[in-house]
């Protein structure tokens, strides 16, 4: 069984340096902008499938001090083969370019070091999967629908590769389709969930996925942080996910940092801000100026989505220490809720950011600096207000965690580390958020799980320690569908349901789902013998045609 006992760092992690990239991204140039110009510029050519801001690589090797608009593609090819109007132009919109090929020669086979070689996951992540897997179904023409074996282990999900699932390069690599694992998850399961999260049973030849754990985004129309707005819905034949990921059993050490990062791509780190002396547009508290991550100078607390291990401490003299962060002990900042919709704009407080950052004589963990107190408003002048606000941005999201294997039947002992992941992400989930938020990992449509003592929270006093706002239609869900039936027209019939808490008031209502249809009901209670409500519903078809109908509740307290 994989261990997964949290550590600083995997061996060998080289501490992250104070340094940003010697050239950034200007802080002027709208990066979701630039990214839809240069989709419709080199999308034209099939053998891309993906752009983004990422470091640029120079014969095979990363260059730490430089920035580029990168091309993927599937296969690079001598330039004198292509015609002109695919070529890369050696600069785009007035940023530098690259061309790499990140499920070939410039992939990875093991597991990348997940703090210092992070453009490894920006590769990945940048990867346009829903072109990817149109244009291989383009080549290898319609699937045959045939039987595919798709088990669920508890709550985690196990599909069988049914050799649709695992495509090659031109070059011979391998890669999973992973539009093509959601389909074959969705032929036991429902359009439910707002993220899933993928893990490949590479002992059975599974892929290893370019060595890399990612966020990748489906959809977002969320205003105010930074990200534009985008749909590839169509192509997963989803109306509700947001966006998948892939996680990397080499960084299961690194389980609760990774995961709360990968995440929360869906809404940070993208904003900018706008300087309350200059006005102008500022991206230094972005690693590179754009890379998604906050910078290594800003005091982010113990956010998981930078790049380095430590917390900056103010110290009474003036000088900043920096502090290491166990990935154990990651939770979001302030402006990481806000981003989430977690927390309002007069609840972030303040926000620092050093600039002139020098060690202390020699000392390799105090720092002379000078502090920038930044607040939330200089973000919102700059990308304006966050639609939807707090009051009505979700609390809670369903997350699938799924398991891709060759062999369905020796895939249990990951499948059981897996399980512990989940169950372990619920509760790191509430605790990173500062139980703020929730997420609900059930294989299912069955609404959240909370308890009796936290329904009475949520609902006795209009505002909650769960949320700190007023509960509204977005928050944790206490309603739900119970039971359906059919009568014909004039017929009573009597259901029950059994085992409800004595502490929870709940309220019935019947309604037809057929046209014309019309009931009437009336609802008994019994108290059991085990101190549990029994209710009886008895239902009347009082309509000349056989009705359809279904029961639904509402827990009141």
């Amino acid at each position: 069984m994989t261990n997964i006992e949290t550590e600083v760092a995997p061996a060998g992690t080289r501490a992250p340096t104070l340094e940003a990239p010697a050239v950034t991204i200007p802080a002027g140039v709208d990066i979701p902008d630039l990214l839809e110009r240069a989709r419709g510029r080199f999308y034209k050519d099939d053998n891309v499938i993906g752009v983004g801001v990422n470091l640029k690589r120079r014969d095979g090797e990363v260059q730490r001090d430089e920035i580029a608009l990168v091309v993927y593609v599937l296969q690079k090819l001598p330039e004198e083969t292509l015609d002109d109007d695919v070529i890369v132009p050696e600069t785009f919109m007035g940023l530098e370019t690259d061309v790499v090929e990140p499920l070939g020669a410039d992939g990875r086979d093991s597991a990348a070091n997940y703090l210092f070689e992070h453009y490894v996951m920006h590769d990945m992540s940048a990867i346009d999967w829903g072109r990817l897997h149109e244009l291989t179904a383009r080549e290898e023409g319609p699937i045959v629908e045939h039987a595919v074996t798709v088990q669920d282990f508890g709550d985690v999900c196990v599909v069988e590769d049914d050799g649709t699932l695992v495509k090659t390069t031109p070059q011979g690599q391998q890669y999973v389709d992973f539009v093509r694992g959601y389909q074959l998850f969705r032929t036991r399961h429902g359009d439910d969930y707002d993220h899933v999260t993928f893990f490949t049973d590479s002992a059975s030849g599974m892929p290893p996925q370019g060595g890399a754990s990612f966020w990748s985004g489906i959809y977002n129309d969320v205003q105010g942080i930074g990200m534009g707005a985008f749909n590839g819905r169509a192509t997963w034949g989803t109306t509700r996910l947001q966006g998948f990921h892939f996680l990397n059993q080499g960084h299961f050490p690194l389980w609760r940092y990774v995961v709360l990062q990968e995440f929360a791509h869906q809404f940070a780190a993208f904003a900018r801000y706008r300087d309350p002396s200059t006005n102008a547009t500022m991206t230094d508290h972005l690693l590179g100026g754009v890379l998604g991550h906050w910078a290594l100078n800003l005091d982010d607390e113990k956010s998981p989505m930078d790049y380095d291990v430590n917390d900056w401490v103010e110290l009474p003299n003036g000088t900043f220490r920096k502090v290491s962060i166990p990935s154990d002990q990651r939770i979001y900042c302030n402006l990481d809720l806000y981003l989430m919709g977690l927390l309002g704009p007069g609840e972030v407080g303040e926000i620092t950011l050093l600039r002139n950052v020098q060690p202390v004589g020699g000392s390799t963990t105090d720092f002379t600096a000078t502090p920038v107190r930044l607040n939330i408003q200089h973000i919102i002048n700059q990308e304006g207000a966050r639609i939807p606000s707090v009051a009505a941005a979700p609390k809670y999201w369903r997350q699938a965690f799924i398991v891709l294997t060759k062999d369905i039947h020796r895939v249990h002992d990951l499948v059981e580390t897996v399980d512990l992941l989940r169950l372990r992400w619920e509760r790191d989930f509430m605790e990173a958020t500062k139980l703020l938020g929730r997420i609900d990992t059930v294989l299912d449509a069955r609404p959240g799980r909370i308890t009796p003592s936290q329904i009475m929270e949520l609902t006795s006093g209009g505002y909650t320690n769960l949320h700190r706002h007023k509960v509204g239609a977005y928050d944790l869900q206490l309603v739900n569908t119970q039971f359906v039936g059919s009568l014909n027209p004039g017929q009573t019939q009597s259901w029950f349901t059994f085992n409800w808490p004595v502490d929870w008031f709940v309220v019935w209502l019947l309604r037809p789902t057929t046209a014309g249809g019309k009931i009437k009901w009336d609802v008994a209670i019994e108290r059991a013998g085990n101190n549990t409500f029994t209710y009886w519903l008895t239902v009347t078809n009082t309509s000349g045609i056989a009705t359809n109908f279904e029961g639904k509740y509402a827990v009141l307290r």
